[in-house]
């Protein structure tokens, strides 16, 4: 039986060149994965309850936002 996995996204910002590409990085059982996304895609996961703030200020991991932690099943 494989052991569950834990999964948990990061949202980093805005890119430095274009603020309407958002930097995100998925953690798998703490290897870390870098993706990007549109602002539009963005927005539309915060209104949908996705991320746990309102990713308006960094956190103490330089994070904006986060999703929780969930388990596979």
């Amino acid at each position: 039986m494989r052991k569950q996995r834990k999964l948990q996204i990061d949202v980093k910002g805005p890119m430095e060149d274009d603020a309407n590409i958002i930097e995100m990085v998925l953690s798998i059982d703490g290897r870390d994965c870098r993706f990007y996304t549109s602002k539009a895609n963005y927005e539309a996961l915060i209104y949908d309850g996705v991320f746990v703030r309102d990713g308006k200020e960094k956190d103490s991991a330089n994070c904006v936002n986060t999703t929780n932690v969930y388990f596979e099943q």
